[in-house]
């Protein structure tokens, strides 16, 4: 199926979905006081898709790079955000030491995942906070700027449309990433579902199916 097949009331919905999500964002970060809070602990970088403007959910993403922050100064950070009355739902990981996961490559976080529900009874917000133990500038921000200006009309669409696919998919955003998303539309010409489905395949990453490489 070539991207000119994407149905138009789809793809209207994309970018209008896309726009209210940031307009949305934007509310909330801003009501939240979300930059002041976490500045407590460190620098605050606002990352992820909420930035980029290639939003197909709730979700936001936000780093904090400190120097000698301890656990106690990231809780105490985070308590306005944690105790507020919308927060349903917590996910906490001390990924310091040995419980760092091999994919950090040896950074250290404390990681929050917050569930932030709307007033309107929608899907509520996912915010995600990493605190990364080091201060060092990081490629979070200079990533974004890049894919910003690689985009044009139709590989925003394509991302969107297979961001909005992916996003239901249990292997998603863990195992098959926004990342994976942006590289394969980007640098490997993907436009459509199916075209990521075998991309990743190829690859060794799950699909749709849920099916990988068996090499893997």
């Amino acid at each position: 199926m070539a991207l000119d097949d994407l149905d138009r009331a789809y793809a209207l919905d994309l970018l209008r979905r896309q726009d209210a999500l940031q307009a949305e964002a934007r509310r909330d970060v801003a009501e939240l006081d979300l930059v002041t809070l976490l500045s407590r602990a460190g620098r605050v970088e606002q990352v992820g898709s909420s930035v980029s403007g290639l939003m197909v959910w709730r979700d936001l993403d936000f780093s904090v790079l400190c120097r000698d922050l301890t656990l106690e100064r990231a809780f105490q950070a985070m308590r306005p955000l944690l105790t507020h009355p919308s927060v349903g739902r917590l996910d906490y990981r001390n990924e310091t030491g040995h419980r760092a996961p091999p994919e950090l490559r040896g950074d250290q976080r404390y990681y929050f995942v917050t569930s932030y529900e709307t007033a309107t009874g929608d899907d509520a917000w996912k915010i995600d906070v990493s605190f990364w133990l080091s201060d060092a500038p990081r490629d979070h921000l200079p990533y974004i700027e890049r894919i910003r200006e690689q985009l044009t009309a139709e590989t925003r669409l394509a991302i969107l449309w297979i961001k909005d696919v992916w996003r239901r998919l249990p292997t998603y955003p863990d195992q098959v990433s926004g990342f994976d998303v942006y590289e394969a539309v980007l640098r490997h010409g993907v436009r459509t579902p199916d075209q990521f489905d075998a991309y990743l395949q190829k690859r060794g990453l799950p699909g749709r199916s849920g099916g990988g490489s068996a090499a893997r």
